[in-house]
Formats: C-alpha cells, sequence, structure tokens
C-alpha cells in the first residue's frame, strides 16, 4: 500500500520514487524525476528542488509516516468502507501534537492516536467521499503543523485584541488559534473567498485599528482550498506570531491533499486497518495482560476480548439490552454536544461512550443488530455547542450522568471495567458541577 499510497514531500523521497519510476518504466533518469516532481505535487523536478530547502530542518531528519483513517457507511445502499492516507512528515505526529492537542486543531479534532504511526477517526461517516474528504482535511492540518512548528491552542480568546474574542476579524471562518514556543499568538482564518468580496476594506480596517498583520500564503490552506475557502494569517504586529517565516515555510510545501485526486487506500470496512506502529503496541498488550491477569474471581464477572488497534481487553460478563444501550447513548450524546468545548466534562463521557460502544458490538451480531443501528447507538450527535452553561443547565446534564449510572448497574454485573466507567462518569459530573456553579 506504501508506494501507492505515499506521496513524497522531500527530496530523498522524490529521488527514491524517480528510482522506482525509472525501473519499472524503463525511461530516462531525467523523465522519471519529473513524473516523482508531480505526484508530489511540484510542475517539475526543478520547482522541487526551489520549494523544499525552504522546509526546516527536512533534509537533516529522516522522514516518519502518519497513517490516517476514516470509516464509513452509506445507509442508503448497505455500502461500507476504510480510506487511509499515508502522509509522511519529518518528525512524528507525537512530537508535532499532544494528543490533548489534537482536539484543538480543526481538521484533527475527530481523530484519536490508534500507534505512534496511525490517527483514527473514531466517528464512522456517512459516505466514501465524506471519509476521503475528512482523511485530506486532518493530512493538510499535519502538513501546516509539520511546516510551520506551530501548535493548536484551546485559548481562543489569547489571540484576539485585549483578549477578547468578541472583537471578530470581519468576515472571519473556520478559524484555528496557533501558538509557536514563545507562546505568540496567530489566527489562521479560512472564509470562502468569494464571501469576502464586500469584507476587505472592513479587514484592512479592523487590522490597522487593533495594530494586527494580515497575510495570504500562496499555500491555499487546510478547511477546503478546493472548494472555495482559502487561508488568511492574523497576527498582532508586537505580541504576534511573526508572520514571515510562516508563509515562507508554507511556500514550501507542496500541492495540499485532495478528495477529489484521491492518493490513498480504499478498503472494505472489516478487518479494521493495523499500522505496523499499532500492531507492536497490540504485541506489547498482549505481554502485559498475559502477566497480569491472575485473579480467577474477575474472570467470573468479565469477559476477555481483543480490542482492534488496541489489544486484550476485559468487559462485564453481561449483555445490556439494545433498547437500554440506545438510552444510555442518547442521554451521553446530549450531554457530550452540550460540553464540547469544556475538555474535562467531554474526555471522560467520550471514553465512557467508546467503551460502551465497543461492549455493544461484542454484545449483539449483525443480525441481531444491523450496522445502520448500531453506527447511531453512541454516535453521530448533532446540536449547538455552548461555551458557557448556567446552574440549571448544568442540573440538567447531572440528571442525565444519573440516569446513566442507573441504567449499567442494573444491567452489567459489577466488577473494574464497570466501576472505571461509572468512576469517569462521576467525575463528568463534578466537573459540570464546577462548570456551571450547580449547587
Amino acid at each position: 500500500m506504501k508506494s501507492k499510497a505515499v506521496s513524497p514531500s522531500t527530496m530523498t523521497g522524490i529521488k527514491r520514487l524517480a528510482r522506482q519510476i525509472k525501473a519499472a518504466q524503463g525511461i530516462s533518469h531525467s523523465d522519471a524525476l519529473t513524473q516523482a516532481s508531480k505526484a508530489a505535487g511540484f510542475t517539475n523536478f526543478r520547482h522541487a528542488q526551489k520549494a523544499l530547502p525552504d522546509l526546516p530542518n527536512v533534509q537533516t531528519r529522516p522522514d516518519h509516516d502518519v497513517y490516517l483513517t476514516a470509516y464509513w457507511h452509506d445507509g442508503g445502499n448497505g455500502q461500507s468502507g476504510r480510506e487511509t492516507l499515508v502522509v509522511r512528515l519529518p518528525r512524528r505526529w507525537t512530537d508535532l501534537l499532544s494528543p490533548a492537542e489534537l482536539r484543538s486543531a480543526r481538521g484533527l479534532e475527530n481523530y484519536r492516536p490508534e500507534g505512534s504511526d496511525h490517527l483514527s477517526r473514531r466517528q464512522v461517516v456517512r459516505s466514501q467521499n465524506s471519509a476521503r474528504e475528512s482523511v485530506c482535511h486532518a493530512a493538510r492540518t499535519l502538513q501546516f503543523v509539520a511546516a510551520t512548528g506551530l501548535r493548536p491552542s484551546s485559548g481562543y480568546c489569547r489571540a484576539y485584541p485585549k483578549g477578547d474574542p468578541n472583537n471578530k476579524v470581519p468576515g472571519q471562518d473556520h478559524v484555528c488559534v496557533w501558538f509557536d514556543a514563545n507562546k505568540r499568538y496567530l489566527i489562521a482564518d479560512e472564509p470562502y473567498e468569494q464571501a469576502l468580496n464586500s469584507k476587505h476594506e472592513m479587514r484592512r480596517v479592523w487590522c490597522q485599528t487593533n495594530g494586527y498583520n494580515e497575510e495570504k500564503p500562496n499555500w491555499p490552506g487546510m478547511h477546503n482550498p478546493f472548494g472555495g475557502t482559502r487561508l488568511f494569517l492574523i497576527s498582532n504586529k508586537e505580541k504576534g506570531v511573526p508572520l514571515g517565516p510562516v508563509i515562507k515555510a508554507l511556500e514550501g510545501l507542496p500541492t495540499p491533499h485532495s478528495s477529489s485526486d484521491w492518493k490513498g487506500d480504499s478498503k472494505p470496512r472489516l478487518p479494521y486497518f493495523m499500522s505496523p506502529g499499532s500492531v507492536a503496541k497490540g504485541k506489547i498488550a498482549v505481554t502485559a495482560t498475559k502477566s497480569t491477569v491472575r485473579d480467577t474471581g474477575i474472570r467470573h464477572a468479565t469477559r476477555g476480548y481483543t480490542q482492534t488497534l488496541v489489544g486484550p481487553r476485559r468487559r462485564p460478563n453481561g449483555q445490556m439490552p439494545v433498547a437500554v444501550h440506545r438510552e444510555v447513548g442518547s442521554l451521553l450524546k446530549e450531554v457530550l454536544v452540550t460540553a464540547y468545548f469544556r475538555k474535562s466534562v467531554y474526555s471522560r463521557l467520550n471514553s465512557v461512550r467508546s467503551d460502551l460502544d465497543e461492549w455493544t458490538m461484542r454484545e449483539y451480531d449483525r443480525s441481531a443488530l444491523p450496522d445502520e443501528d448500531f453506527f447511531d447507538l453512541y454516535y453521530h450527535e448533532n446540536g449547538d455547542s455552548p461555551r458557557r452553561i448556567n446552574p440549571e443547565i448544568a442540573e440538567r446534564c447531572i440528571a442525565k450522568l444519573q440516569r446513566v449510572h442507573v441504567l449499567i448497574q442494573e444491567h452489567y454485573p459489577d466488577c473494574a471495567p464497570l466501576r472505571r466507567l461509572r468512576k469517569l462518569v462521576t467525575e463528568a459530573e463534578k466537573a459540570i458541577r464546577a462548570w456551571g456553579g450547580a449547587g
């Protein structure tokens, strides 16, 4: 898969691909270099030579592959599958971003680590093209991170004048805030360019009034560059990230990944994809489980299973009715939508639903629970997410989580896996009280 799915992003990678093309097609080395350069998104080899040296440290570091995966299910025609794209980076993705920072980066917020070389979208999307678009969006975001060295910020307001996020850039859309090693901030704004026709003067005045610079790189951006959005970088002149080095780094990037020019791997949904790093992680987990599970009493209340991309796990030795799963899933999704921007709540409940989703798959086969029903039990929530809540909303959320406590305790035997879930729900309740000021 690698030779087909990877587009080279370094001079070394282009030359390596050129040798393969020359051997396979029997063409001249010059023609092979031209083909390899085009595969990397450049016009010709001279264009690649001119652009790639501007990438910081690319020539002195080894290449690292990260696999990006999204699964899809089209309920209309019953088809499903997997889309995986390999992105070559100058460093491991774990050196560029922490797992917590993934949720702050637009385009990566729905992806979770599955290994040192693999990020997988947790939610199943509704079509093959949606999966490809999601993966390409994530790939473009990683390209931006690798080129600039910036990290996504959850402190959205810090990039704005006097820390006021209500003082928005006129016409801003699809905004993500980034910071550098010196804790200086930058706004990455990606509006649909056509919608800005009447806003350019307003943006100029906003920048002049607040002491900001705005630049439009040649590299089109992360959000939807082939659908009309364009990247604008906006930064405080005195305290923000200097735009010159960022622009230069982005100019060295190849053409962004696009779903319309898909270079990834398209396969059936099952078996689940295992990257080399995920395989190694699973082997370590097997060894650890064999050495730590000794209590035969625990085995009566739990059952073992192997979770794809994770390794051996244990779950309650019981079966919760589908109707109860549906109620629990609905309650969790309602609170998750409300708490999307509150990490102390969202991360805990996201872990709870992930485990319950996995247990459901072990408890019921497709004849008892068709895919189209299973996929919606714990995922595909919709709704607006507030950044603040009042005590009344907090109490409603807490009541829903208390109902979750009752349901899972009624239908599963007491065991360590269940106690872990209940502890997470309790911690989420406390975090909601602190957030909403509930009594």
